[in-house]
Parts: structure tokens; sequence; C-alpha cells
């Protein structure tokens, strides 16, 4: 079942750009990404660490990687909605049972867990990751440098 929502993903064309406007509504800086911290490949981004929620800045260079992708088609803006799972296996069990239709045939592993996406038709026009972390990760907290 879902324990808790963390994230908003956000597409956008220039991190740098998008990084110096939302520090400055946000008033904060953020953690700085780079493609090992993604499951999917030529990822970059930054992650707003705000408490009960992350608010997370993804872009690519790779004009064929997913964001690009999705800029490419729906614009810059909201990519996905991250929810964590407790126990990834009987989830996928029950989102399939629902009829969700997964992005991938099994989670993709990143640094802090793993990772699976449901695509957009399935929830509204919403793609939705559902990440299980790994044993000590709090996915809310800023890792050490």
């Amino acid at each position: 079942m879902v324990r808790r929502f963390i994230d908003v993903g956000i597409a956008v064309k220039d991190l740098e750009s998008a990084v110096a406007t939302y520090s400055t509504v946000l008033g904060t800086t953020p953690r700085m990404l780079t493609h090992t911290d993604y499951a999917y490949p030529g990822l970059k981004g930054a992650r707003f660490y705000l408490g009960n929620a992350t608010l997370s800045l993804v872009a690519s260079d790779d004009p064929h990687s997913t964001i690009s992708e999705f800029i490419d088609r729906r614009g810059e803006g909201v990519n996905h909605l991250t929810f964590e799972v407790s126990d990834m296996a009987d989830d996928l069990l029950r989102l399939a049972a629902n009829g969700i239709e997964l992005l991938t045939a099994r989670p993709l592993d990143f640094p802090e867990g793993s990772v699976i996406f449901a695509h957009h038709r399935s929830l509204h026009g919403v793609q939705t990751a559902f990440v299980q972390p790994n044993p000590g990760v709090d996915l809310l907290l800023s890792p050490s440098p």
C-alpha cells in the first residue's frame, strides 16, 4: 500500500534556469542530481527537500531521453507524482489487478531504491511513480554529501 506522498517531478528544458527560478520561489537550494541518480538513462536534475515532500526538476541533454520526448509531446511541466510503497511486489500485483498499466515489466533500480512508473492513461493523465526505498533510506531527507 502507499505509505506516503514523496515528490512532484517537473520536466524542464533548461535545468540551470529552472533551478534559479525555483530556488528563488522556494527560498532554498536543491541537491543537484546526475544520471547516476536516475533509473532511466540520460537524465539530470535537481531535488528540493521541503519537509513533507520533495520537488524535482528533471532535464536531459539527450534528445531521445524520456524527459526530452515528454517535453516534445507535452511541453515543460508536471511529469510525474511519486508515492512510496511498503511492499513493491504486493503493490505491483494490486495495481495490475486494478487495471493500472505499468511502463516496465519490473521495477527499475536507482541508488535509493526501486521504482516503477504507471502510464498516465491509467491514472487520468498523470504519470505516477511508485518507489520502495532501500532499507534505512528516507526519501524525504537529503542524503549526506
